[in-house]
């Protein structure tokens, strides 16, 4: 099995001033042959720091991704730190040269001196093409180790692990290659879903479990029969919560849904704030199925959508009448054939008699409605970001034919 180590490099790393996404892009572009991250390590903008982490990779692992430190400014410390852990000399490619004056030629901007330190290539090193940007990486064999240096800008990561780094990993795989399936299951936490996998034969497939709030991936690989097979079981054994088996997220899931109904939406937001129709809008191609959207968070913006304005005198914004009174209002002013809202308590003070985490979300259509009741934990950024799961995932089922999902775990 190949063993794969990644290196980022950043003081914004460790002082938390940067959250470093890109172990999850790195992890997500292996996942997709087969490997996985065996450790991750992350190091400050100082040579002696770079070259030890790097040395004790080399030591253990088949390859080296390093993320950061290769732009031009003085803290960009990578392409030395390789250099110096070779024990090599420094070489200005003229190739690398003339693609990041052109680049700049393109940006209508004088090349600034320091920019032309992303020319310099440790002897020995081949430069990787950077189609996104003017830092390009790099790749180093040092004994049974290959080392390749990144951008640490995400897009430009991105790009270079779909173009070139992933492709050639494959190609040195050995034998059938793994592959990995992700379902995704809405709303139901990971010890209830790892409890209810207990009753399922995985052992031909590697699991892992990662969770974000109101939503967990399962990732299984290994041969491509094995994950088919085992991915089928997890999604019979966990039912409606399991909501996509090719790891697409629920924005996705409910615009496939309903395109297949040519179908469109209309939402309305309180708590939420623009939350629901930012997720839904996320997707490429979210314009065939979304009309857009009304932030409504104050009372009286509420009655001017719509919303009986005695209902709200007499209840108060937080209700399930109300909900569903927005959901219909916005499905009705936009010309949707669904509309979908939310209303509550996200803190961090009460509201009349509800707690803080009291969420109404409603979904309205011609084949009729729905609302629910949910209390979340008190904590503002999580009720929020609960809401928009149940939103959407109440707005699945109602497409589907299902009742709503009951929180568990």
């Amino acid at each position: 099995m190949t063993r794969v180590e990644l290196i980022t490099v950043g003081d914004e790393l460790l002082s938390g001033l940067v959250l470093n996404s890109n172990v999850a892009r790195v992890a997500d572009a292996l996942g997709g042959i087969g490997l996985g991250l065996s450790v991750v390590c992350d190091v400050s903008d100082d040579i002696p720091e770079i070259v030890a982490a790097l040395r004790t990779s080399c030591a253990r692992a088949d390859v080296v991704l390093c993320s950061g430190g290769l732009g031009p400014t003085s803290d960009d410390l990578t392409r030395d730190a390789l250099a110096t852990l070779a024990g090599v000399e420094m070489d200005r490619d003229a190739g690398l040269e003339e693609i990041i004056r052109a680049r700049y030629a393109e940006w209508n901007v004088t090349v600034p001196d320091l920019a032309l330190r992303q020319a310099d290539v440790p002897r020995g090193a081949v430069p990787v093409p950077n189609s996104r940007g003017s830092a390009p990486g790099l790749r180093l064999s040092l004994g049974q180790t290959t080392i390749y240096a990144l951008p640490g800008v995400p897009r430009e990561l991105e790009a270079m692990l779909a173009e070139h780094i992933v492709p050639e990993l494959a190609a040195g795989l050995d034998g059938p290659r793994p592959v990995t399936a992700t379902v995704r299951v809405a709303l139901s936490g990971e010890s209830s879903i790892a409890t209810a996998l207990d009753a399922v034969d995985l052992s031909a497939v590697r699991v892992a479990y990662l969770a974000l709030p109101g939503d967990v991936a399962v990732r299984l690989t290994g041969p491509a029969g094995a994950v088919a097979a085992a991915a089928d079981a997890v999604a019979q054994r966990l039912g409606a919560a399991a909501y996509s088996r090719d790891g697409a997220g629920l924005p996705a899931v409910v615009h496939g849904l309903l395109r297949e109904r040519k179908a469109s939406l209309a939402v309305a937001e309180s708590l939420t704030g623009g939350m629901v129709a930012a997720a839904l809008t996320d997707p490429a191609g979210a314009s065939v199925s979304f009309r857009g959207g009304a932030i409504v968070y104050a009372t009286e913006a509420k009655a001017e959508l719509g919303v009986d304005p005695e209902l709200l005198a007499e209840r108060g914004p937080v209700d399930a009448d109300v909900a569903l009174g927005m959901a219909r209002c916005v499905r009705e002013r936009l010309g949707a054939t669904h509309g979908v809202a939310t209303t509550g308590v996200a803190g961090p003070d009460p509201v009349g008699d509800y707690e803080v985490g009291t969420v109404f979300v409603a979904v309205d259509s011609a084949e009729g409605s729905r609302v629910i009741r949910r209390s979340l934990p008190p904590r503002r950024e999580l009720v929020r970001t609960l809401t928009v799961v149940h939103a959407l995932d109440l707005l699945r089922r109602h497409l589907l034919g299902l009742e709503p999902y009951e929180l568990t775990g």
